[in-house]
């Protein structure tokens, strides 16, 4: 493993635990709630981070554009998931999102491939997609502060 890789990795292995911390004592209602009609949810936050975690984030470090997921199913952003599945599946995904960082060569991370906005370094990819999974986090710490104060005023 490159010295690049390894940072990457500890990274990641972070933010896929502070996930897990961030939604704790989140209940299914909670999960649904949204502080306006055009917001998202906790419970569509944890879905779309499953998404780039199972998908997006292996697809780069593989550098396949094709890669799914054994059994993963094609419809996943439409289901209605329950947080414990969502965060199970984001725990498994943590598993091939660290084991791949730890493969890549410095060489492979600096490889051109091409992501959303054209050809870009590997790195790039991953480092925009764990961005996300931070983003993300902090969206749900946000929903999760507001409902608790709202509670607290009832």
């Amino acid at each position: 493993m490159s010295e690049k890789g390894s940072i990457l990795k500890d990274q990641a292995e972070y933010i896929f635990g502070s996930i897990s911390r961030t939604v704790e004592g989140i209940t299914e209602e909670d999960a649904k709630w949204k502080p306006t009609e055009e917001s998202n949810s906790v419970a569509w936050t944890l879905n779309h981070m499953s998404r780039i975690a199972n998908v997006s984030i292996p697809r780069i470090i593989k550098g396949n554009q094709e890669y799914t997921p054994a059994d993963w199913p094609d419809d996943y952003r439409n289901k209605d998931y329950t947080v414990e599945k969502m965060l199970k599946d984001i725990d498994a995904s943590k598993e091939v999102v660290l084991k791949g960082i730890g493969n890549l060569t410095s060489e492979q991370l600096e490889e051109e491939i091409p992501l959303w906005r054209g050809t870009e370094k590997r790195k790039t990819g991953i480092f925009a997609y764990l961005g996300e999974l931070v983003h993300h986090r902090g969206q749900i710490a946000y929903l999760k502060g507001t409902m608790k104060r709202l509670k607290e005023k009832e």
